[in-house]
């Protein structure tokens, strides 16, 4: 069987084109897409090569919605028209999946699909739903911190997974400061999340407003961009016996040396965490769909299966300003008319 698919054909090319994939087996389901969201982290890295495991060609990201088209006899765990959540797939070589999600249709044992529900979706809850596994990525952050109320956080970057994390520890009664370096987006967060306070890195009273806000100290430090250089710079605003938590990707092995005698010397925790867990997805879903958590905000920009390289245009060039990207691919025909309109 054939689908469509973006593919990362060599570092830094991109394009979309026709992929094999297995038919459907009897312990097998069929998922038709209807959204996918990029990771920018994640794929930024996948498509520089430099993320580990990454060969080409590759099909990227891991944020997707689909709708069950069809299940193979020795399937009840799944019917068809489930909504569901999940990126796996059994794309033929050479392709290879990092992580999957970016392709229209997809076969594979039903284990990598969570049900979201049946039949119809809210596509303004699905926009924010699909990108639970970054958000939650900041969930699992605030859970490993076990914050406190009234605690004060210091957020490097302003990306999703900061934006996620001090939403949610905000909700256990916290405070959050963030820091970007693009004055473009400090003016987007605060105008987005006006109950946050984002800092231009490059202020020249940067020093004397985090003092302000924080004449103690920060009780918590999240870096979320892996820049050796930032953490250095703000550990000196982390109290005696704070907390530094580390969750950006560090594979720069040439650049990633951190100084460790300060962080020594203030007798810091340090704490870090590595993807998500079934319980960090199912928390995120939860709070979204409560109207605790919002993710509607991060949305800087919406493409359709159609236009979807445009999508990686930005996250490739970055020629404008951009955060969340959600792709609808509901225009996409259904595999039972693709088949028989190429007669498989």
């Amino acid at each position: 069987m054939k689908s469509q698919a973006v593919v990362f054909t060599a570092a830094n090319a991109y394009e979309v084109m026709e992929v094999e994939i297995a038919d459907l087996g009897t312990e097998d389901i069929l998922v038709r897409t209807l959204w996918t969201a990029v990771s920018p982290g994640t794929e930024r890295w996948t498509l520089r090569g430099k993320h580990i495991g990454t060969r080409f060609p590759c099909i990227p990201g891991y944020h997707r919605i689909g709708i069950v088209e069809a299940v193979g006899s020795s399937v009840s765990s799944h019917k068809i028209g489930d909504i569901v959540y999940g990126s796996s797939n059994k794309v033929m070589a050479p392709v290879i999946n990092m992580f999957g999600a970016h392709i229209a249709h997809s076969v594979s044992a039903p284990g990598g699909y969570t049900i979201l529900g049946h039949g119809d979706m809210d596509p303004a809850l699905a926009e924010q739903v699909v990108f639970s596994i970054l958000v939650a990525v900041g969930n699992r952050g605030v859970n490993a911190l076990q914050v406190q109320p009234r605690q004060k956080m210091l957020h490097i970057g302003a990306g999703i997974v900061s934006l996620s994390a001090a939403q949610i520890a905000g909700l256990r009664g916290t405070y959050s400061v963030l820091i970007d370096t693009d004055s473009e987006h400090v003016a987007f967060v605060n105008k987005q999340f006006p109950d946050f306070l984002c800092l231009d890195g490059n202020d020249a009273d940067l020093e004397a407003k985090l003092k302000a806000y924080a004449p103690d100290g920060f009780d918590i430090l999240q870096d979320t961009v892996g820049v050796p250089a930032a953490i250095d710079r703000y550990v000196k605003f982390v109290r005696y016996q704070g907390t530094l938590l580390l969750q950006a990707q560090y594979f720069d092995l040439d650049h990633r040396a951190i100084d460790l005698d300060q962080i020594k010397i203030k007798e810091l925790t340090i704490k870090t965490t590595c993807g998500t867990s079934a319980t960090d997805t199912e928390e995120v879903r939860h709070l979204i769909q409560r109207g605790w958590l919002k993710v509607t905000p991060y949305i800087t920009h919406r493409f359709t299966q159609e236009n979807i390289l445009e999508a990686y245009k930005l996250l490739d060039k970055n020629t404008e300003h951009n955060l969340g990207m959600v792709i609808d691919w509901r225009s996409f025909p259904s595999a039972e008319s693709k088949a028989l309109e190429k007669g498989f």
